[in-house]
């Protein structure tokens, strides 16, 4: 388990503009892996699963009740389309229900067939009721507006706003409709449309970021103090559960001041980041990591009572790289709870204790000289 993040560079000003905010919104990164464990370990991932299968089962059965209604789909190509895609709705809703929640090329795939499928369905309509039926895509957008990323939600706008625009050009065409009216109903179809996903969306990004910031170190992109509590407490209960071992390790760089001094503070800066990388790597799939002061990390990790020497001993390896240009080496101190440790079952505040006890054997790393490590049991 690893509630850490990659570390990443430092993020320029904010955009001083609508277009810039805008543009920034555009690139922004979408975290489908995340979001598939996320729902998956939550209930909601089951709730959101069945809320898409009954819309996917309601779209089918106005579907089918359209062939019989004036206005709805005529002829036997209509009807096979209308019946076919009904069909495979009700395969979709049943893997909605009874499979996890997908991860990119589900949710996309899903968001790609829902638009397309509508699309076709209301190709087979008269023309007044496919311009009205567009308002389904809103539904659609919804979807992409929670769970893909910005690129997404303006595929998925620019698509569906053709097709109502398709739909609208033609009715003119005909020339069945005053003009006026038609304006009004392709107006009110493109505001519900557009105006939810992207202003929801944006919305959305915003407030997660903000979210995500408040929790993270904005140098390396680890958890900071304030994130690390709140991980840690979903780590401890997990060790405990499982009744495997368990460590809280502090790990300060040696002398970091000269590097500073010496090299200077941006140079400081790529030394923080590189050991936050390389530690990241070594420990996080084990656990959660986070930076706590200006040189000094926090990582708590579990795992077999076999590795957990092992991977606590091999930081200073991992931290060393052959080509620095700045050798960095680094105190290590940790403190080890077996699965038979006592304190996992007093009122104590185990986390605590724990890190408290690694923070003072990291001391007792740098007063005898650095780039060791000091371990003990608790």
């Amino acid at each position: 388990m690893s509630v850490s993040r990659s570390p990443r560079p430092r993020h320029g000003r904010a955009p001083d503009s609508a277009a810039a905010a805008i543009a920034l919104w555009f690139v922004q990164p979408h975290d489908y892996e995340w979001m598939k464990e996320f729902q998956n370990s939550h209930a909601s991932g089951k709730i959101i699963g069945i809320i898409v299968a009954l819309s996917v089962i309601n779209v089918s059965g106005m579907s089918l009740v359209s062939l019989f209604a004036d206005g709805g789909p005529t002829g036997a190509a209509a009807t096979a389309l209308t019946l076919t895609l009904c069909t495979v709705n009700l395969v979709i809703a049943a893997l909605w229900i009874v499979r996890p929640f997908p991860g990119r090329l589900g949710v996309v795939a899903f968001a790609i067939y829902a638009d397309v499928g509508v699309a076709a369905t209301l190709s087979v309509f008269d023309l007044q009721y496919a311009l009205i039926g567009c308002v389904l895509f809103a539904v659609i957008g919804a979807f992409v507006t929670f769970f893909l990323s910005p690129r997404w939600v303006v595929t998925h706008l620019v698509f569906t706003s053709a097709v109502a625009l398709t739909f609208t050009a033609a009715l003119y065409l005909r020339g069945e409709m005053e003009t006026l009216t038609l304006f009004v109903q392709a107006d009110v179809v493109l505001i519900a449309i557009m105006s939810v996903p992207v202003t929801t969306h944006i919305f959305l990004t915003t407030l997660s970021a903000d979210a995500r910031s408040s929790v993270l170190d904005p140098l390396t992109g680890l958890l900071n103090r304030r994130g690390l509590d709140a991980a840690l407490e979903d780590l401890w209960a997990q060790g405990r559960r499982e009744g495997q071992c368990a460590a809280v390790v502090v790990v300060d760089i040696d002398n970091f001041k000269s590097v500073n001094d010496i090299h200077g503070h941006d140079a400081g800066d790529a030394v923080i980041c590189s050991v936050a990388e390389r530690l990241t790597s070594h420990v996080a799939r084990y656990g959660v990591l986070g930076r706590t002061g200006g040189e000094e990390y926090l990582a708590a990790v579990v795992t077999s009572r076999l590795h957990i020497d092992a991977l606590i001993h091999g930081i200073r390896r991992a931290l060393h790289g052959e080509n620095d240009t700045i050798p960095v080496t680094v105190s290590v101190g940790a403190a080890i709870l077996y699965a038979e440790s006592s304190l996992w079952n007093t009122s104590t505040d185990t986390v605590r204790v724990a890190a408290r006890v690694a923070d003072s054997k990291m001391y007792e790393a740098k007063a005898a000289g650095g780039n060791r490590v000091v371990t003990t049991l608790i």
